[in-house]
């Protein structure tokens, strides 16, 4: 699944839709997750200006595969969630350092 440079929209169980931002995939536990950044209408992160230094808070999602279609799905145990944004916060340490040498 190529989400590069992508804006995906969510749709609630309630019929609501957000446009986020896809931000990154990552792999825990042979599980992969995208994070997503909330935009406005204007296409901006909902809580900041769009620095560097974002505080906006991400929705992560899980890819299911059936077959060879892929779709996201909330992740509903706190723990996985947990464990999915500390890998996020691990590749985006990695890419910063990189950056550096």
């Amino acid at each position: 699944m190529e989400y590069e440079n992508e804006i995906i929209e969510l749709t609630g169980e309630n019929g609501d839709s957000i446009k986020c931002e896809y931000l990154d995939t990552v792999l825990v536990d042979d599980s992969e997750y995208v994070v997503l950044l909330p935009l406005d209408e204007d296409g901006c992160c909902d809580s900041c200006d769009c620095d560097d230094e974002c505080g906006a808070e991400v929705i992560i999602m899980k890819i299911e595969k059936n077959g060879e279609e892929e779709y996201l799905v909330p992740v509903e145990d706190d723990d996985e969630l947990e464990r999915a944004f500390e890998a996020f916060q691990d590749q985006i340490d990695e890419e910063d350092e990189d950056e550096d040498l």
